[in-house]
C-alpha cells in the first residue's frame, strides 16, 4: 500500500502542478515541482525552450538538432539540475527531448507563435528524507534567472522562488 500511496501523491502534485502552470510561459522564469514521500523523491522542472535551447521554434538545422542532442544528455546528469549533496541515488531520469526533433521532421507547418517548454523529470531514493538542495540548472541554462518552486511531503506542502544568486531551496518538517 505504501508503494500506491507514494506514487499518488507524486502523480497527484505533477498532474496538479502540470495543469495549473500549463499555460504560464514567461522567458527567464521555470517551475520546479518536488514530491517527496518516505525515501522516495520525485521532481519535474519544466522550463521555456528559448532559455534551455536559445530557441523555441522546432529544430530547423543540424545546429538546433545538435543543442537539442546535447542538453538532452546534460539532463541525464542529475547534477546538472540539482545539488543534493550525496543524500540520494537517482533512480530514473525523463526529459522531453530525447525524441523532440524527430516527431516533428514530418510536419512542414509549424506556428511561429508557439510557446514550447522543456521538462525532465528527476526520482531518487533517498537515505533520509530531505529537506533542501541547491538548484544548479541555472548554471547550464545562462537566460534562466528564476524558478518557481512547489513541493508537497510527508510534512507539508508550501511554495517558494529560487534564483540564480538565490539557488538554495529548503523545507523543515
Amino acid at each position: 500500500m505504501k508503494v500506491v500511496t507514494q506514487g499518488l501523491s507524486v502523480a497527484l502534485l505533477l498532474g496538479l502542478g502540470f495543469s495549473a502552470y500549463a499555460q504560464k510561459h514567461v522567458h527567464g522564469e521555470g517551475e520546479l515541482l518536488i514530491a517527496q514521500e518516505g525515501n522516495v523523491l520525485q521532481m519535474q522542472f519544466i522550463i521555456p525552450a528559448a532559455d534551455a535551447l536559445g530557441f523555441e521554434h522546432q529544430a530547423a538545422n543540424s545546429s538546433d538538432k545538435n543543442a537539442i542532442n546535447v542538453l538532452a544528455q546534460q539532463l541525464k546528469n542529475s547534477s546538472h539540475a540539482i545539488d543534493i549533496k550525496g543524500q540520494c541515488i537517482l533512480q530514473s531520469t525523463e526529459n522531453s527531448l530525447a525524441h523532440s526533433h524527430d516527431e516533428h521532421d514530418e510536419h512542414d507547418e509549424h506556428d511561429e507563435h508557439d510557446h514550447h517548454n522543456v521538462e525532465a523529470t528527476y526520482n531518487f531514493n533517498c537515505k533520509t528524507p530531505v529537506v533542501g538542495f541547491s538548484v544548479t540548472l541555472f548554471n547550464l541554462m545562462p537566460s534562466l534567472n528564476a524558478l518557481n518552486v512547489q513541493w508537497i511531503s510527508n510534512t507539508g506542502q508550501g511554495s517558494t522562488e529560487v534564483t540564480r544568486s538565490n539557488p538554495v531551496i529548503s523545507w523543515q518538517s
